[in-house]
């Protein structure tokens, strides 16, 4: 009997309806890992398609053709080596199936249907999907072939396989158990796992301890990049046996695929098997759904040695979140083919950040691809430039040559502005070599205000009653100067409104909240203000980082950031953000509570009494920014359904069409805010 086996897992950056393209890049990806001797190689969910292709999968005409690929694709596998690979299947009858098929040469092995579908957070599977039942077995007609359906377990050389779909692995009752039964060696997981910060750790925990409870070589395989616009996939690798971690790769890559690989050794699990109390079955062809192929893989090489065990470095929540806007920024460019960004560069954190992000997007891109391959993307987005002098760093080279073709940032100042804010965004631009200009938006608004005052000579605009027209109108007034020149020169334009202050409505329609894509849409204020420190004393770490260039990017023009309270300059007094709203820590508490464990408003407000909160603010003070927050959040729902796109970061989202809906219109959770007082008043709170 076989004693080890060399696995390859595989990420795979697609594009959704991109069939050829994505073909190619799984043909790519796996002859690279088979040129390094796996035996078995696994690639994402849906990986032929891609992910999210939304109501696009209701298209029969499109779904039919895919088992012919699938077909096509098995002309390319070696003989002795085999592919799993991810797409829609439609069965006769229309049902729609997320399925996963291995491949051998020109052979369909079987396929394996999906049977726990994900349908929380940002996932809606079973809008178009149905779920396959446990233990069920069919023969199908596919590409003019019989092949076997279902929940199955290939027996290739003695070696038992089995899968779990994403969704599959993250249930109580998953199949792995069954699988286990089944005496699977290894399991095989293709995922769509679209990334939130501390999602990786409970991945690593899934994977190591299914392999440890089943017994099995287990091999995790997530898609990568910006896919369809709003979730950002890490393109996470792992590969576990018998409780160890054997394999773990760089996340957030901005390569079109990535492989990891582990030789594991067989016995081992076997071992486990041997002396687990679980009860065991073994079938015949197809009984249990166990389908004995006659098949072997390539001869075991007894001089390649075993993979020793992985550390698990804990995850650095802002390096992460910054990596996800930084490669959902470089997708959205190659993927639109747009000559770059525009950005309204206020000197305040949130356009900081953004504008930063392109910058290192643009650095990491290169250090990547390399010089050829990055000025190629470049070229499909209609960029030209010059290629990097020899012994060139990277970070020169694109600050001087890319960066002024590819971000235009201006500063819009009103009467309200200073020059701290003027100098920062001034600074920023200059060391991050951004093409800026400056005006100002003064006279504008004065006119606005003059034809207003003219339909009301005896009811002139003022501060004291008209304070939120007057902030708003300035806001706004900026909105058409940075468009007009994001449309002139073919940019997208970025929104600059983040998590934070879009869940209670802190932004401007057709102000801040203008614009293509919000790269920080998803990111909370008070881990953007992290993120900006981080970047001026740590710096972000670039992957690939070639000989002689640093392997970190620290940003020195961010001191004048950080040196700022937060402040949107639209009122002729001093202004701060925290004293508008609450401090950012206790709101992003809030909305957390709220929106990610939906607790009532009575229940966040005990559970920020038992919190690190209750030791710095009195029980008033917290009860007054509970319901500040529920009478923002509840009034505000037309504002989040007019968000531009953004990236899911955090456990939870203001797009309301991808993650928490909420009423239009409602009651305001008047009834909640009722329980609350009284719950409030028996504590001698008002």
């Amino acid at each position: 009997m076989r004693k080890t086996l060399t696995v390859a897992a595989a990420s795979i950056n697609t594009v959704p309806l991109a069939v050829k393209d994505n073909t190619a890049l799984i043909l790519e990806a796996y002859r690279e890992a088979a040129a390094r001797g796996a035996d078995l190689v696994l690639t994402p969910e849906l990986g032929i398609t891609g992910y999210g292709l939304e109501d696009m999968f209701y298209v029969s005409s499109s779904m039919e053709k895919i088992p012919e690929t699938v077909k096509a694709l098995s002309r390319e596998v070696l003989p002795d080596t085999y592919l799993a690979v991810g797409f829609p299947f439609l069965i006769q009858g229309g049902q729609l199936y997320n399925a996963v098929a291995l491949l051998t040469h020109d052979r369909v092995l079987g396929i394996v249907l999906k049977q726990h579908l994900a349908r929380t957070g940002i996932h809606y599977e079973p809008r178009w999907f149905s779920p396959w039942q446990h233990g069920a077995v069919v023969s199908m007609d596919f590409a003019g072939e019989r092949v076997s359906v279902g929940d199955l377990v290939f027996v290739i050389d003695g070696v038992r396989i089995g899968f779990e779909i994403c969704e599959d692995s993250w249930v109580a009752n998953r199949p792995g158990r069954s699988l286990s039964r089944r005496l699977c060696d290894v399991i095989l997981n293709p995922s769509a796992s679209h990334f939130a910060i501390g999602k990786r750790q409970e991945r690593v925990t899934f994977v190591t301890d299914g392999s440890r409870a089943f017994g099995a070589v287990y091999v995790y395989a997530n898609l990568l990049g910006c896919e369809s616009g709003r979730a950002v996939y890490d393109g996470d690798l792992i590969i576990a046996s018998g409780g160890r971690l054997l394999g773990l790769s760089d996340r957030l890559s901005f390569a079109p695929w990535k492989i990891l690989a582990a030789n594991c050794d067989l016995r081992v699990n076997r071992q486990i098997r041997e002396q687990s109390s679980m009860l065991l079955s073994v079938q015949d062809s197809c009984g249990d759904g166990v389908l004995f192929t006659g098949l072997r893989f390539r001869p075991e090489d007894p001089s390649r040695p075993l993979s020793p065990e992985v550390p698990l470095v804990p995850e650095n929540d802002l390096e992460t979140s910054a990596r996800v806007v930084a490669l959902g920024l470089w997708d959205w460019m190659r993927k639109t083919r747009t000559g770059g960004f525009a950005l309204s560069l206020s000197g305040g954190a949130d356009s900081a950040l953004c504008a930063a992000m392109v910058y290192f997007a643009q650095i990491q891109a290169l250090a990547t691809l390399g010089d050829a391959a990055y000025l190629k993307v470049l070229a499909s987005c209609g960029i030209r430039a010059n290629p990097r002098t020899e012994g060139q760093q990277s970070a020169d080279y694109v600050r001087t040559e890319i960066m002024p073709k590819v971000l235009l940032t201006l500063y819009q100042g009103s009467d309200y502005s200073g020059d701290v804010t003027f100098n920062a965004a001034r600074g920023l631009a200059s060391e991050i070599g951004a093409w800026h200009h400056s005006w100002s938006i003064s006279a504008l608004v004065k006119e606005y205000i003059r034809l207003c005052d003219a339909l009301t000579p005896d009811n002139p605009l003022s501060w004291e009653k008209d304070d939120l027209a007057l902030q708003n109108i300035q806001a706004r007034v900026r909105s058409p100067g940075i468009w007009l020149l994001a449309n002139r020169y073919n940019r997208l334009l970025i929104a600059t409104s983040n998590l934070s202050e879009a869940s209670v409505g802190y932004c401007t329609m057709d102000g801040d909240t203008s614009g293509v894509i919000s790269p920080i849409g998803g990111i909370g204020k008070s881990r953007i203000l992290k993120i900006n420190r981080y970047l001026l004393e740590e710096g972000l770490l670039i992957q690939d980082s070639g000989t002689g260039d640093p392997d970190r990017l620290r940003i020195a023009a961010m001191a004048a950031i950080v040196a700022q309270a937060p402040t949107a300059e639209l009122r002729p007094v001093e202004q701060t953000d925290e004293k508008d709203l609450m401090p950012y820590p206790l709101l992003d508490e809030i909305r957390r509570l709220f929106q990610v464990t939906h607790f009532s408003p009575v229940e966040v407000f005990t559970e920020l009494l038992r919190s690190a909160f209750a030791e710095t603010m009195s029980p008033q003070q917290l009860l007054d920014a509970v319901r500040r927050y529920c009478r923002l959040y509840t009034r505000n729902q037309w504002k989040r359904e007019r968000l531009a796109t953004g990236f899911h970061v955090e456990g939870d989202s203001a797009d309301s069409r991808t993650y928490r809906r909420f009423p239009v219109l409602s009651s305001a959770l008047a009834e909640e805010l009722e329980e609350l007082g009284k719950y409030a008043a028996g504590m001698g709170l008002s």
